[in-house]
């Protein structure tokens, strides 16, 4: 027979876990729901973060001083005053980046091109040219619950 304090144990695994499910559920829910400005600043933090773990980025990426980030679109130049930008200055860099957001549509779908434009500090010949599109919306489904199972799979 179980005792005391194996029921209370059991109880607060058991509550530990419902609390996780809730919050996994309402992250995912929030992330789906949120303006596109949210959704922008989210996207765009983890795309920074995968690319700097992939450890395919040159090393200027790392020796970058000054960054100027340019909204391409009236829209994109109002989500980039209510977010935070996701990219670190050094201050002991030497060059420079330039960064393009521009928002767009197309067939439902709502996202964001990013171009990243690094630039040397002396001579300004152009380092590296990447461009990254994030899909912010798509348009609405038959199956409501089919972005959520693509969360879970492989």
């Amino acid at each position: 027979m179980p005792t005391m304090n194996t029921k209370r144990f059991s109880l607060l695994l058991m509550c530990a876990a419902t609390g996780l499910l809730a919050f996994l559920l309402l992250d995912m829910y929030s992330a789906r729901k949120a303006p596109l400005y949210k959704r922008l600043e989210r996207q765009w933090a983890a795309d920074v973060q995968a690319l700097e773990a992939s450890g395919k980025l040159p090393a200027s990426w790392a020796q970058v001083k000054d960054i100027v980030i340019i909204g391409g679109t009236a829209e994109t130049k109002t989500w980039l005053q209510r977010i935070q930008i996701p990219l670190k200055e050094n201050p002991k860099g030497v060059h420079r980046m330039e960064v393009l957001v521009v928002a767009w549509e197309e067939n439902g779908k709502r996202g964001a091109m990013i171009q990243y434009n690094i630039e040397d500090g002396k001579t300004r010949n152009t380092l590296l040219e990447l461009g990254r599109t994030l899909i912010l919306s798509s348009p609405a489904s038959d199956k409501p619950w089919a972005p959520l199972l693509e969360v879970f799979s492989p």
